[in-house]
């Protein structure tokens, strides 16, 4: 479901873009700024996600709900993020629409087409993995969660036979020190 999310995020450059070529990114996405474009999409994508699973959970489920654990908080740092969201739209957009960033509708577009977009693709089956997921990580603060799964799709990006793998959205990989 997390990769997901990154789908996402080209989707909605794809929608600000005239073009339906396939989205190239320009450069990789920083972890800081793959965890930023997490914590923008992540309260409005989940809202849509839980309409999509309601049937399938208990009345507990937190997927249910999940602005109880997901909600303002996330919604409050993504204010704060915003500038390094921006910086990677503008490494997922061809450089002639990255000025459409410079508005705050650019923000209200990703946010309400995030949404909507992670919600088609979530199958009946990925709603208790997904649950399992989020009340894993719904305890740790919003930038730790975020960050753990950025790790997570990093780790998951590489091919331990064959090298990387070509992602969607390219995080890039972890620096050796």
């Amino acid at each position: 479901m997390m990769r997901t999310l990154f789908a996402v995020l080209a989707a909605c450059a794809l929608s600000t873009h005239a073009s339906a070529q396939t989205l190239q990114a320009r450069e990789c996405l920083t972890a800081p700024e793959a965890e930023a474009l997490l914590i923008t999409v992540i309260p409005d994508a989940l809202t849509e996600v839980s309409r999509t699973c309601a049937a399938q959970l208990p009345a507990g489920a937190l997927l249910r709900t999940p602005e109880r654990s997901f909600g303002q908080t996330y919604r409050d740092l993504a204010d704060a993020s915003w500038p390094a969201t921006r910086r990677a739209l503008a490494k997922m957009l061809p450089p002639d629409a990255a000025p459409m960033l410079d508005n705050d509708l650019a923000r209200l577009m990703l946010i309400s087409v995030a949404g909507p977009i992670v919600a088609k693709q979530v199958k009946p089956a990925d709603c208790g993995p997904a649950n399992r997921f989020l009340t894993m990580i719904a305890p740790l603060p919003p930038k730790n969660a975020a960050a753990a799964i950025v790790a997570a799709l990093q780790i998951a990006g590489v091919d331990r036979k064959n090298g990387q793998k070509a992602p969607a959205i390219p995080i890039c990989a972890f620096e050796s020190k």
